[in-house]
């Protein structure tokens, strides 16, 4: 069976033959045409007749562009075409003129839908056909004469060609089941025992049976991809590999030639061309988010939850992306070219040039089944043949594309490395640098620990840069090399110093810097502090310790120069190497203690500067030359200038070379155990240290000042608006004299007015214009600072700051600091701080209450003008009405401490609605005392007449007053303080009218008291009031029970009633009611002197016998 039969049946012989044609709709030519349309028809038809297949016919006539509607007779047309070309209804079609794309589509359509049944009832009958002969117990008849070479078809062999017609017709149909179950009965019985057992490896038969093997294994591949049996798919795979291993082992040439390899390749090839079209939807992205396609699913299938016992899945039976078998077909192309270079010269001869005997012993050796013939696989040198190297890169590229996708980065540089080795193969040098130079820095072979491949994957590295002359990937690569992590190359020198030996010298010479956290460990480098901490001022001892991790047979490694940098208040150290020819680079371990300068003293523009504070470095003299697996360790003292957190931030050594340099900078020094290095007479020993503590941080405390600051005269509470005075005085308790600057800062509440001064500066421009230029700092509400000078040893000096504007009730902090150096030593600071709690408290508070009280002037007459009102404005009086009020203070003392009170006054602050005011001084109620103690009450009256400017106004008058308490602290001398208390504003009205009660005893008879109410009626309205006096039990009244009393406006009217208490020693509460008969609103009865009120009315008091 050859492939022509599916050629034909693919290609060359459809199911159905659609033929297009012009109609025309031009009713002049339309006659012609038709007669045209039917010879052309009826030719083809008989062509197709005498070809003997049932293909069938069908036309679709294309109309011409018509100018009008009107179509004419088309339909008797079509029908007279189809007549005479003997066609059906079904097979022959119209497609009107100006049709849309939409219209087009749905043509195309239904055409198919018509063609369909009939194209599977086609291969259904071809199908029927094959199944006919195949259910035949005996063999065909041959159609061709037999010959002396000839050979018969078993009837397996049969068989086997007819389930495979049957298979591709069942495709042709879409049965997929139908076709997969025709080609796996073929391919089992072309593996039986009457087929290919019964085929000598020698006949060219062997190869025809290889081939269509293939062909079924790929067409049941592939079906069960598109139904979505994965599993069985590889298994399929792996099982068509092994029976077709075994029957090349047992009937054909063998396994371990060039051939095999070459068929192992295309058919792992192959199964990537399959998983690639079937686009299974774990291993795509199509229709799936990126974060589903980055899974491990994308990688492979996964396995089915549930499985029958006994059907379990190998890993390696689960379906891997296209990438896993492009991979493996490099391999085994790999292997084919390897067994292709094993072949002896004489058989890579072309046909031409070798002897019948040589050429029939190659026949028998090599496996040349898909694969070229040996000359042009293996050809001699100086002629063409198979490229091995190109058919390995590209699959090795499409292999590296599918395992980016998937981000499967440690494949990926494998493939990556396998690349560059076939580029290097080649010679192109340049190419294989550009692939692995990007992934060196970041392969993660170094962080997982991959040495071997690591190794591999720096010496391809090594040779491509050094080829193309890249310096900079010479020395980063022979630096990593450098580390004994490695296996040490036969026959290669290990010194970093000779790495561009073979390289020429370019300008500038390169200069490189390689972290060590980028980087396999060549060198390690830590630094110990002694202590966890120190102070300023005084030696700071650490230890610097060098291990080298290099090669056993490496060079020692020189450096020029190492710096340490520090982040915090330490100063950088530099070490500079002492150029010793004859350094120990034996001796395991190495203690030196290099001393450290001062650059301060020197000129040199050259000093390393800190890169973080600006301070210049220490440096040193010491010997920099390390050898392998060697350790040196240097003791280094440094006496710290500035106090605060320090640790190491890197150590950084550099290499000096005519041709490069190189810098080695560690930033991690941290190490879980520390120890310290001491010499003694057996060698060098070390002792664990820093246990529970973190060694590469030391803690700067500031020099313990000895400088002493009292304050004598501070008291445990002040007051507001008080003057404080602080007696401050500063003890040099140092050894010798100090420059002493003193400050002051004052902390309290944000927008405090508190402020602090000098006792000298108090009243100094100077000293405001220096506090107000201090920048406040967090919550400082003042700053201030002097300069002492220099005290000596056991020497005092005294200082006052005063702190005024303190009006509000706050605890503030004052801290006092006196910051000095001491004469010997003036590059280091000395801070000596006290900090005192100033508690000030409100000395008072107190409660007011606005009286009324009758004013004893009688009111302007309304009708009358007196002469002191008429005259110029500037000498006029006030002629309105005139009112007294009295307001009552109850002050609280809220000292803790007897406070002497001076005086009392009330202040006026802002009178408003066009009248004036007398304030009269104050009447002490409580008995008269001026010490008042702590929680002590004093109740003090302070009368007010207010009288308006005109008599006709009627405004309200609004009264803001407050009370100023001078005082001062019981002991003698003290200097006397004035306390202002707000006393809330009071509001009169000028315009109602309002009723005011007096009492006043008898004179003349004891228990009788004589009640005065006084109707007032500012308005200038005529206003009527109806009184009623009420009865009581508590005494009995002579006056009107009721009355009606008519005002004339601005005058007032008193009614008198004498009350007599029923005893005496009582409050007695007289109930007049007072009503406004036009409103009929009743007036509140207010009460005047020596009367109370409470909610029910007025209360009066009756005096008891004496």
């Amino acid at each position: 069976m050859t492939p022509l039969w599916t050629a034909k049946h693919q290609d060359l012989v459809p199911a159905a033959v659609v033929n297009f044609y012009p109609f025309c709709l031009d009713p002049n030519m339309s006659s012609l045409r038709d007669n045209q349309l039917k010879i052309e028809i009826n030719g083809l038809k008989k062509q197709w007749s005498d070809s003997g297949y049932k293909t069938r016919f069908v036309v679709v006539l294309l109309s011409d562009q018509v100018q009008g509607p009107d179509l004419g007779d088309v339909d008797d047309r079509i029908m007279g075409i189809r007549r005479s070309t003997n066609l059906d209804q079904k097979s022959i079609f119209l497609l009107p003129p100006d049709v849309t794309l939409e219209e087009l589509r749905e043509f195309t359509k239904s055409l198919l839908s018509v063609l369909h049944p009939s194209l599977m009832e086609y291969y259904r009958d071809l199908s029927k056909h094959a199944r006919r002969k195949r259910n035949r117990s005996s063999i065909p008849p041959p159609t061709a004469p037999p010959t002396s070479t000839s050979q018969t078809l078993s009837l397996q062999g049969w068989n086997t060609r007819y389930e495979f017609k049957m298979g591709i017709f069942a495709e042709f149909r879409r049965e997929i089941d139908a076709a997969l179950k025709n080609y796996v009965n073929a391919y089992e019985t072309l593996f039986g025992q009457e087929v290919f057992e019964n085929i000598a490896g020698w006949d060219p038969k062997f190869n025809d049976a290889r081939l269509l093997a293939d062909a079924l294994a790929i067409r049941i591949i592939r079906y069960l991809l598109l139904t979505g049996q994965t599993t069985s798919a590889v298994r399929f795979w792996v099982n068509h590999r092994r029976c077709s291993q075994d029957i090349v082992n047992r009937r054909g040439k063998g396994t371990r030639n060039y051939g095999w390899e070459a068929w192992e390749g295309r058919w792992s090839t192959v199964m990537a061309q399959l998983v690639h079209q079937a686009e299974v939807p774990h291993l795509t992205s199509v229709g799936i988010s990126q974060a589903q396609f980055n899974e491990h699913n994308s990688i492979f299938v996964p396995r089915e939850k549930t499985s029958l016992p006994g059907n379990e899945v190998a890993p390696w039976e689960q379906l891997h992306h296209e990438g896993y078998w492009l991979y493996r077909s490099a391999k085994h192309t790999m292997y084919r070219r390897t067994l292709a270079e094993q072949i002896p010269p004489e058989d890579c001869t072309p046909p031409g040039q070798s002897p019948a005997s040589q050429i029939a012993s190659k026949a028998y050796l090599y496996d040349t089944y898909l694969a070229p013939e040996t000359h042009l696989e293996a050809p001699q040198s100086g002629t063409g043949g198979f490229d091995h190297s190109s058919l390995i890169l590209s699959t090795l590229n499409a292999a590296l594309s599918e395992f980016s996708k998937r981000s499967q980065v440690r494949m990926t540089e494998s493939l990556t490395l396998e690349i560059a080795e076939e580029y290097m193969r080649l010679g192109s040098w340049q190419e294989a640098y550009n692939i692995l130079r990007p992934l060196w820095t970041t392969l993660t072979w170094r962080r997982s620990g991959w040495w071997g491949l690591m190794e591999k994957f720096a010496w391809a590295l090594r040779g491509s840069a050094a080829h193309i002359g890249d310096c900079e990937a010479v020395l980063r690569v022979d630096w990593e090399l450098l580390s004994c992590a490695f296996t040490p190359r036969s026959g290669w020198k290990y010194d970093i110093h000779q790495s561009l030996a073979s390289i020429p010298s370019t300008m500038p010479k390169p200069s490189i810097v390689v972290k060590a956290e980028d980087v396999v460990p060549t060198i390690t480098a830590t630094f110990i502090f002694q202590k966890a901490e120190g102070n300023v001022g005084e030696p700071l001892h650490g230890q610097l310790i060098l291990s080298s991790c290099t090669q056993q047979p490496s060079a020692p490694i020189k450096f020029a120069e190492l710096k340490l940098a520090f982040e915090g208040c330490l100063r950088p150290i530099r070490l500079q190497s002492d150029e010793n020819e004859d350094a120990d680079t034996i001796t395991r371990c190495v203690i030196s203690s290099p001393s450290l300068r001062d650059p301060s003293v020197l000129s040199d523009s050259s000093v390393l500067q800190s890169p973080t504070s600006g301070l210049a470095a220490l440096t040193g003299i010491a010997d920099l030359t390390l050898g392998p697996s060697q350790t040196k360790i240097y003791n280094l003292t440094c006496i710290p200038r500035e106090a605060g957190e320090c640790r190491v931030a890197s150590v950084a050594l550099l290499i000096e070379e005519e041709k490069f340099d190189l810098t080695y900078a560690i930033s991690d020094t941290v190490q879980h155990e520390a120890f310290w290095w001491q010499q003694n007479p057996k060698g060098a020993v070390r002792r664990r240290i820093g246990k529970g503590r973190d060694i590469n941080r030391c803690k700067i405390l500031p020099k313990p000042p000895k400088i002493r600051i009292t304050v004598p005269n501070i008291r445990n509470t002040y007051y507001t608006s008080e003057r404080i005075v602080l007696e401050l005085v500063v003890h040099n308790e140092e050894d010798e004299a100090a420059d002493v600057l003193a400050e002051s800062r004052l902390f309290g509440r944000p927008g405090s007015t508190a402020k602090i001064a000098w006792l000298e500066d108090e009243n100094s421009s100077e000293a405001s214009l220096k506090s107000g230029s201090s920048t406040p700092v967090g919550d400082v509400s003042h700053f201030i600072k002097k300069p002492v000078g220099v005290m000596e040893s056991s020497s005092h000096r005294e200082l006052a700051i005063v702190l005024a504007n303190t009006e509000e009730s706050f605890e503030y902090e004052l801290e006092i600091s006196a910051v000095y150096n001491l004469v010997s030593d003036v590059q280091t600071p000395i801070i000596a701080t006290t900090r005192l709690t100033v508690s000030i408290v409100r000395p008072f508070e107190a409660n007011y209450e606005f009286l009324a009280r009758l004013h004893p002037d009688p009111w302007p007459d309304f009708f009358t003008v007196d002469d002191d009102l008429i005259g110029p404005p500037e000498t006029a009086k006030p002629g309105g009405l005139a009112q007294k009020w009295c307001l009552d203070t109850k002050v609280v003392s809220f000292a803790r401490e007897p406070l002497v009170i001076e005086q009392m006054s009330l202040v006026l602050l802002n009178l408003s609605g066009g009248a004036t005011s007398q304030i009269g001084s104050e009447v002490l109620v409580s008995p008269e005392a001026s010490v008042i103690g702590p929680e002590e009450l004093r109740q003090s009256n302070f009368t007010l007449d207010i009288q308006k400017s005109v008599l006709g106004d009627r405004r309200p008058t609004s009264v803001n007053l407050a009370l100023e308490i001078q005082w001062r602290r019981s002991e003698t001398g003290g200097s006397t303080t004035t306390t202002t208390l707000a006393i809330p504003r009071f509001v009169i009205p000028a315009g109602e009218p309002r009723v005011l009660a007096s009492a006043m005893p008898s004179n003349k008879l004891p228990g009788l008291i004589h009640m005065e109410y006084t109707l007032e009626n500012p308005s200038l309205h005529f206003l009527t009031f109806n009184l009623t006096m009420e009865g009581s039990e508590h005494f009995a009244f002579s006056g009107p029970k009721a009355m009606v009393v008519q005002l004339a406006p601005v005058s007032r009217h008193t009614v008198r009633y004498n009350l007599m208490a029923y005893k005496r020693g009582l409050w007695i509460q007289p109930q007049l009611l007072v009503v406004d008969a036009y409103f009929n609103k009743t007036l509140r009865v207010l009460p005047t002197e020596e009367m109370r009120s409470d909610k029910k009315g007025i209360l009066a008091w009756v005096d008891v016998d004496e």
